[in-house]
């Protein structure tokens, strides 16, 4: 199993204590991210994620990395967008454009892409 929880959470720590406070471009998509989590946090806590194994299932072996606000974790048919201020993950399929539930199957819509991740204690 991979650590990508260890990967994502340091990129995190990272970008907040360092990047948000260097780069206004970083302070304003930390708000927006911070804003988008005010408001749609109560549907994403529904499904949460132990990012480990969402990594290891779509995107195994893949270190990830930082792109803006979020930290990718991508191969050539998945990409795995993860949220550092706000904590969430969604799943992209590259093949047939469009997001993915943890199980494999096609979200429905853009409100059921969004998966909370689970603290290193919940996992």
């Amino acid at each position: 199993m991979s650590d990508s929880k260890d990967c994502y959470s340091k990129a995190s720590n990272y970008y907040i204590e360092v990047d948000v406070r260097q780069q206004e471009i970083d302070a304003q998509r930390y708000m927006r991210s911070k804003n988008r989590e005010r408001k749609f946090n109560d549907n994403w806590m529904k499904v949460q994620v132990d990012i480990n194994e969402i990594v290891d299932r779509f995107t195994p072996g893949t270190k990830g990395r930082k792109k803006g606000v979020k930290f990718v974790f991508e191969n050539e048919r998945y990409a795995i967008k993860a949220d550092m201020p706000a904590g969430y993950l969604r799943i992209y399929d590259k093949e047939r454009g469009g997001y993915l539930s943890p199980d494999g199957k096609p979200c429905p819509d853009n409100n059921s892409s969004h998966f909370k991740i689970k603290k290193r204690k919940e996992m």
